[in-house]
């Protein structure tokens, strides 16, 4: 059997056919969203939706960098991140979003455990 050099054929029971081998590019906007090293986890996740906070892809990319300079200083734990009127907490050792919240909201509040407290 004679095959173009992308495709390669497959045989054998019900997968016979052919598939191309050429890579694919995926769309600028799910590559980046998918390369990006922050999780969120599902209580701060809850807490978006609730207050009906978006997280786009400006905020992400600043809540990355915040990461990366809290590991520059030694931080290793939770940080305070503030960001205008929001205030995240970042788990800096599993770079995840713990939770959530509008600063509007926060008066009498205590913040324990934080190792540090980032302003982007």
């Amino acid at each position: 059997m004679t095959v173009n050099n992308n495709i390669k054929g497959i045989t054998g029971g019900k997968l016979e056919g052919f598939v191309s081998t050429n890579p694919k590019k995926a769309t600028e906007s799910f590559a980046s969203i998918f390369s990006q090293t922050l999780k969120i986890s599902k209580h701060a996740s809850e807490r978006l939706k609730f207050q009906n906070i978006n997280l786009d892809e400006v905020t992400l990319s600043k809540l990355e960098e915040a990461v990366k300079k809290a590991e520059q200083k030694g931080l290793k734990n939770d940080v305070l991140v503030l960001d205008g009127n929001k205030a995240y907490i970042v788990n800096i050792k599993n770079k995840v979003v713990v939770t959530v919240k509008d600063v509007s909201g926060l008066k009498d509040n205590i913040f324990t455990n934080i190792d540090g407290v980032l302003m982007i």
